[in-house]
């Protein structure tokens, strides 16, 4: 029975899969493996070109905090790609070396980002960052592989690589909402007032290649960034989400939802709604008819919270039109319903 698979090696082996159909729309097909350079070396008598890669080392990312067991831990994972050609049409392999490595620095340079991938829900994606080897780390490496001669190589670092845990904790909500209360000095008693921060003025730079779309909540003329509803109530029965949306005027964004409850936390739940951009920028005092949309809320029924983004998907110009496509989210909206008084 065949191991089962885990997120570090779907991962090392989307990187195979990218070399390999790089070739492929060449018209080349060269054997890409994943294993030690000694499992890779080819016989005297063997005509087929071999590229191997190496996974030899594994370290934490030393970027964020801490986690828990039941969360997702990223690791730097280090890929030795290593050339094994042979002699074809009177080119020797030596030279066949350095056309397929040189082959595989280009595929990386060129695309450094590589596309997403799904395993167990966890979305990875990769960047591939080039490693330079002093003799010192070539010494170390080749002395491990018997008798194998030394072969021309290059190094590389896949970041960052997720271990996705197979039982994952349950995360808890978030805060829901943020208020100055103010009581008189004589004790907690009496009524006192409240206020709730007001949004401030919506403004995205388009200037910027990478901008992120910003979002408020319209209800009876306000802007809000986050609501509270008791389940059940006339409040909620009524309520329909109306989205605000500023950016680049022409552009489309999708909205997304991310929903938690207490069984199974927080996960993500398409709204299937597309929202194109009319303004780049807005004044909550004087809210605009346009650019706006409505979506309707994940659940009603039941007490959890919802957050709402706005989802920009671009290309840079830097990478061609042949670049990985980025993702880039705006501000949260939050929706909470409570089965009682907040």
């Amino acid at each position: 029975m065949a191991l089962p698979e885990s997120s570090v090696s779907v991962a090392c082996r989307s990187v195979a899969e990218f070399v390999r159909e790089s070739f492929r729309a060449q018209g080349f097909t060269p054997r890409v493996l994943i294993g030690t350079p000694a499992e890779a070396v080819t016989d005297a008598s063997s005509s087929e070109h071999r590229i191997n890669l190496f996974f030899h080392r594994f370290e934490p990312s030393l970027v964020g905090p801490d986690v828990l067991p039941g969360q997702s831990w990223y690791i730097r994972v280090h890929c030795l790609v290593t050339a094994f050609a042979v002699v074809e049409d009177s080119v020797s392999a030596g030279e066949n070396d350095l056309r397929l490595l040189g082959e595989v620095i280009r595929f990386f340079h060129e695309k450094p980002l590589m596309d997403a991938v799904d395993d167990q829900g966890e979305v990875i994606r990769i960047q591939v960052l080039f490693q330079p080897l002093s003799l010192d780390d070539i010494n170390r490496l080749w002395s491990t592989q018997k008798d194998v001669t030394y072969r021309p190589s290059v190094a590389y670092e896949l970041a960052l690589v997720p271990v996705v845990p197979r039982t994952r904790a349950v995360e808890g909500p978030r805060v829901g909402s943020v208020v100055t209360r103010v009581r008189t000095r004589g004790g907690p008693g009496g009524p006192g007032r409240e206020w709730t921060p007001p949004v401030a003025f919506l403004r995205v730079d388009v200037e910027r290649e990478d901008w992120a779309p910003e979002i408020c909540l319209v209800r009876d003329g306000e802007c809000l960034r986050s609501i509270a509803f008791e389940v059940g109530s006339p409040e909620l029965v009524s309520f329909q989400p109306e989205v605000l949306v500023v950016g680049e005027p022409g552009t489309s964004v999708r909205l997304r939802w991310d929903v938690w409850d207490r069984q199974q936390g927080w996960r993500t739940v398409d709204s299937g709604v597309d929202v194109s951009v009319a303004i780049h920028e807005a004044d909550p005092r004087q809210l605009p008819a346009s650019s706006r949309a409505q979506v309707a809320l994940p659940f009603t029924t039941q007490p959890g919270q919802a957050v709402l983004y706005a989802v920009r998907r671009y290309r840079r110009v830097a990478d061609g039109p042949q670049g990985a496509e980025l993702e880039v989210r705006g501000n949260p909206l939050l929706v909470t319903l409570h089965g009682g008084a907040p």
